[in-house]
């Protein structure tokens, strides 16, 4: 009877520990457990080979341009406002400049910084004086009003990448070097989309807060990528617009359109392909 009466207790305080933790693990507590998972907050970037200059036997610099209307590139640009723990690309860029003492600069060499105050100037942030009869004397009084920038106009991406042979591993690598985002929008006074870099930053030094920024996952909302995981895993779509050359490093639209400036891309694309695979004999 006893052992009985201790096997009564055992079973009631496995169920009183079962409810307190069903009570104590709300829905909520649940869902954001499985999607946003705090953990991710830090995670570092992993840390990339370390390459002797003397080891570069070969290299090419070319510029991408990602249009995130594509598909694959839509995690970059939704959501436009944060959700479930994510933010696009270009909101976690402006977070870094402005709240992490990220450095902004003006050209891809990465020599002119930038101030938040100047990027939201290229967003065509500025303040109007908009004219209010006042109530009370019937007098017009000048009101400023500060124009908001909207992020959401970025729709395209430049990135600046470094393609070299590396004898020692006796492989093609790559590595990003800078990224710039493009703003589209229209005026009143210009027919068309309207495009403007606004500002390029230097890719390694913002991988920190890369890697702890989820993207959207097609497959699986458990198992999201970080935007890190992205560009390093090179699961986006671009096309190349420029590659050193001697005319001031001209794009491929100076001088080629249409057809011409796809059969160009793929031609730079393939020459740096075709250049590691001449170097094996099979």
């Amino acid at each position: 009877l006893k052992l009985m009466n201790n096997k009564i207790i055992l079973i009631f305080l496995t169920c009183l520990v079962f409810v307190g933790y069903a009570q104590a693990q709300t829905s909520k507590a649940f869902f954001d457990s499985v999607i946003k998972n705090e953990d991710n907050q830090e995670k570092a970037p992993i840390a990339l080979p370390h390459v002797e200059p003397e080891d570069i036997v070969w290299c090419k610099t070319i510029w991408r341009e990602l249009i995130l209307r594509e598909k694959i590139n839509l995690p970059l640009y939704y959501p436009t406002v944060p959700l479930d723990g994510r933010m696009s690309l270009i909101d976690v860029l402006m977070s870094g400049i402005e709240k992490s003492f990220k450095t902004a600069y003006e050209e891809d060499e990465l020599l002119t910084p930038l101030t938040i105050d100047e990027i939201k100037q290229k967003f065509g942030a500025s303040t109007d004086t908009l004219w209010k009869r006042d109530a009370e004397t019937g007098e017009m009084v000048a009101t400023p009003v500060v124009n908001e920038i909207h992020t959401d106009e970025v729709k395209r991406f430049q990135m600046k990448e470094l393609w070299f042979l590396n004898k020692r591993t006796s492989r093609m690598e790559v590595r990003i070097i800078a990224l710039c985002p493009i703003r589209e929008y229209v005026k009143d006074d210009a027919e068309g989309i309207l495009k403007r870099e606004l500002f390029w930053i230097d890719y390694g030094e913002f991988r920190d807060i890369l890697a702890k920024q989820k993207v959207y996952n097609f497959q699986n909302d458990a198992l999201r990528l970080s935007l890190d995981d992205v560009f390093l895993k090179r699961y986006f779509s671009s096309r190349i617009i420029k590659e050193t050359n001697p005319y001031d490093n001209r794009p491929i639209q100076s001088y080629a359109t249409g057809i011409d400036a796809v059969l160009s891309s793929d031609a730079i694309k393939n020459e740096i392909f075709n250049y590691e695979q001449d170097l094996w004999e099979y």
